[in-house]
């Protein structure tokens, strides 16, 4: 009895060593990974804090850009947070010559060139020398820049910059500017930046290149063609600094005694516009026209100012066949005058027709 009890005694002595050399080793461990997490803390920088050796990425900043690394360049719009100063503290544009402006201090700051972190730090400096804010703690995220924009402008429905980060197709962006507009003409006009005109080189020395044309600073596309084909050769690649403006459409005009005066498109669906052509858009000549006095007024840069060449237009004869349809240019107006004599006596029998229908309100008017 007595040597079972010794035995009992031992074995939960040897219980307790174990757990004892566990908790042990347990702590050793914690101890070694705090050891080597302190190793690997860089230390912050001399006369700023850890916070301004790394810039802190604001809300709507571009990601992979708040670790300080990204060049400042000209045009970029960065987030300036100056903590517990919130009269500086928000979004600041680099002026195209590189310099950034900053409310409290006295001159604009060389931005471009630095990095995000460095211009934090140079930032807190300007402050101190300005006896402005001795421990400015400042970060700086980047927000908007051409060198990852394309900016899409002209008749789209939303011109405006659009972020890319790579190889992005003509069609794709025209789509995430709302497509085009009422009034676009049918070419765009690419205007590489850097990385656009890099690209067009290595692309020009391949036999499969896409487009030679693709080649130069500057060249146009059928964008209106590209949106009814969708043709790969067509749909060219666009990259971050590149510009995309769509053009205008030139117009002519129908003014005057006709059902709908205005500007008219001239595009790809309504190359070849005549007068016929025209006055058929424009919802053809009212009632009132004076038809044999149409009149065409064109540009002539050989006169001064606005005046413009007087060219009649045969009108019934048009109509019949006998005299062939005038093609109209661009910006030309074709005006339709009234006849007073016509429409003094439509207003006067108008004015005929209302009497009657006060003075016998049971009157029947048939159509």
């Amino acid at each position: 009895m007595l040597g079972d009890w010794i035995r009992l005694w031992e074995r939960r002595e040897m219980a307790k060593a174990g757990v004892a050399g566990l908790i042990l080793i347990l702590f050793a461990s914690l101890t070694v990974a705090g050891a080597q997490q302190t190793a690997g803390t860089p230390a912050p920088p001399p006369g700023g804090t850890a916070s301004q050796a790394n810039s802190t990425a604001a809300p709507n900043a571009i990601p992979g850009t708040e670790t300080g690394d990204y060049i400042v360049s000209p045009e970029d719009l960065l987030e300036v947070n100056v903590m517990d100063v919130p009269e500086v503290t928000r979004a600041y544009r680099v002026s195209s010559n590189g310099f950034l402006t900053l409310p409290l201090l006295p001159q604009p700051i060389a931005a471009a060139g630095n990095t995000l972190g460095q211009l934090s730090h140079l930032i807190a400096a300007k402050f101190r020398e300005a006896g402005m804010l001795n421990n400015a703690e400042v970060t700086v995220a980047l927000r908007e820049t051409r060198l990852h924009t394309v900016l899409v402008s002209g008749e789209v429905r939303r011109p405006q910059t659009y972020t890319v980060y790579g190889p992005t197709r003509l069609l794709d962006l025209i789509g995430q500017a709302g497509g085009l507009a009422d009034e676009a003409g049918d070419e765009a006009v690419i205007t590489r930046g850097p990385a656009g005109v890099r690209a067009d080189l290595a692309e020009a020395t391949q036999p499969e290149a896409i487009s030679a044309a693709a080649t130069g600073q500057s060249f146009t596309v059928n964008i209106r063609m590209l949106m009814q084909t969708g043709d790969d050769k067509s749909n060219i690649l666009l990259y971050p600094g590149d510009r995309v403006t769509v053009q205008r459409a030139a117009l002519v005009y129908v003014l005057g005694a006709v059902l709908h005066p205005g500007g008219y498109v001239l595009n790809e669906a309504h190359r070849e516009v005549t007068v016929l052509k025209a006055l058929a858009m424009a919802g053809d000549v009212t009632y009132v026209a004076k038809k044999q006095r149409i009149t065409l007024l064109r540009r002539n840069p050989n006169l001064p100012g606005e005046k413009r060449d007087e060219i009649p237009v045969n009108y019934k004869a048009m109509v019949k066949g006998q005299v062939a349809d005038v093609k109209m240019k661009p910006d030309d107006i074709l005006y339709v005058p009234e006849s007073n004599a016509i429409k003094a006596w439509h207003t006067s029998i108008n004015a005929m027709v209302s009497s009657a229908a006060l003075a016998a309100p049971g009157l029947i008017i048939y159509h």
